[in-house]
């Protein structure tokens, strides 16, 4: 991408956070040509028909090798906004055709002594710096905002005593006409909560059970105090490895209403988030896919969601001997988002970080080839092109409930790196 030259994108699944991501990168005139791609022909016209350029639109089955490159050929950028289980075939491919990559999420593992998936991507490492290529993991919202607010506190640390990341968001939205609907993928939704949680601690990981760690945390206005449980993401398990610091302890909570908790917890009694097949007359049939089935897309609940989503990242540690601690979050409510751009905030939360990683990329502000989380970026510049986009930041002291917009530095990124003409025309073109 030296030179300037217009490049070729492609954007891998258009759920709720995909479609966020395909619309803020359609108005970035270095992209020559943006590619959507899903195996629903259907959900691909609805988003085409809202962008206001050529777009290429393909159906794929990313389980099929062939459509994984028929859908990623030419790609200077992939963006695989599906589910976890097809990050390592297409981060393959990526290699393979020389591409940079980014995805949302990894997937973990339902057996506490497994590691999580995002491992074997982390693996592929010498494999992108062999191509000069970069792939950023987990650069949704949960990780992702995550990962950079963390870096951005702790990058002058000397020692990081804790990072705590708590989440407000499908544990607690109310959407119309249902008694319980996740705002992301439902599926990945029941693994983070019903699975091991990972935790950092003692200089290990050590997976915790599902909805243990209760407790009562202060979000910031107009939230007020959510209950939150241990779940299952990969922040704990990438950050030692990516910060390369000492490290006391990484936990990560969702807040998860009562009657919510309930309701998930009696589902698992009954058997019906089991993935085992079992016999209902002729057929053998998987209780989760019944489950799955009866829970509605996340892309169809803007408009519907009341409440906000917030993420909230809590550090303190060491500089010179001195303790440092500080609070950043990003919080937006559901009819802002949809007032914005007919989503709700948990999908623009998420499909705008990649955007903005994108338009780094294009700036010329990531450099680092290899793969990484985004707590190994330089988090200035992508936290700014995601303000610019509309993502709300925030910082304040820890446990307050008020704070200021973050302060994001105009003229440099932290490590010095000059503004240049070229970021302000991409910023212009948003």
């Amino acid at each position: 991408m030296a030179g300037g030259r217009s490049i070729d994108v492609t954007i891998l699944g258009v759920g709720a956070a995909g479609e966020v991501t395909a619309r803020l990168l359609a108005n970035v005139p270095e992209i020559k040509v943006l590619r959507l791609a899903d195996v629903r022909k259907q959900r691909l016209a609805e988003v085409g028909k809202k962008i206001q350029r050529d777009v290429d639109l393909v159906r794929a089955d990313l389980g099929r090798t062939e459509d994984i490159r028929n859908a990623c050929r030419d790609a200077d950028i992939i963006v695989n906004a599906t589910m976890p289980r097809y990050n390592v075939p297409v981060m393959r491919e990526a290699v393979r055709i020389r591409a940079n990559y980014l995805d949302l999420a990894s997937e973990g593992s339902p057996d506490p002594k497994e590691r999580s998936k995002v491992h074997e991507q982390l693996a592929l490492d010498p494999e992108f710096r062999r191509i000069g290529r970069t792939a950023i993991l987990g650069m949704g919202v949960a990780p992702g905002i995550t990962n950079l607010l963390a870096g951005h506190s702790t990058d002058s640390l000397d020692r990081i005593d804790s990072i705590r990341i708590r989440v407000y968001g499908s544990g607690y939205a109310e959407v119309e006409g249902y008694l319980f609907a996740p705002l992301f993928s439902p599926e990945t939704f029941l693994e983070e909560v019903l699975w091991p949680a990972p935790v950092w601690t003692g200089g290990r990981i050590k997976k915790v059970p599902p909805f243990s760690g209760e407790e009562e945390f202060p979000f910031p206005d107009p939230l007020g105090i959510g209950i939150c449980y241990n779940v299952n993401n990969e922040e704990a398990e990438t950050m030692p490895l990516i910060l390369k610091k000492d490290i006391g302890f990484i936990d990560f909570k969702y807040a998860i209403a009562p009657r919510r908790k309930s309701l998930l917890e009696n589902l698992v009694r009954l058997g019906v988030t089991s993935p085992d097949p079992i016999r209902v007359g002729n057929a053998e049939i998987a209780p989760l896919d019944v489950l799955l089935a009866l829970l509605p897309d996340a892309s169809s609940l803007a408009g519907r969601a009341t409440g906000h989503t917030c993420v909230v990242v809590e550090a303190e540690g060491q500089k010179g001997g001195r303790k440092r601690s500080g609070r950043l979050w990003t919080i937006m409510e559901h009819q802002d988002a949809y007032d914005r751009m007919g989503v709700h905030a948990t999908a623009f939360l998420t499909g705008a970080p990649p955007a903005a990683a994108v338009i780094a990329l294009l700036a010329g502000e990531i450099g680092r080839p290899g793969v990484t989380t985004a707590s190994g970026l330089d988090s200035e510049p992508i936290l700014r092109h995601a303000a610019s986009l509309g993502v709300p930041l925030f910082e304040g002291r820890i446990g307050g409930v008020r704070g200021a917009p973050m302060a994001l530095g105009l003229g440099a990124s932290r490590r010095g790196r000059p503004r240049t003409d070229r970021d302000t025309r991409i910023q212009g073109a948003l």
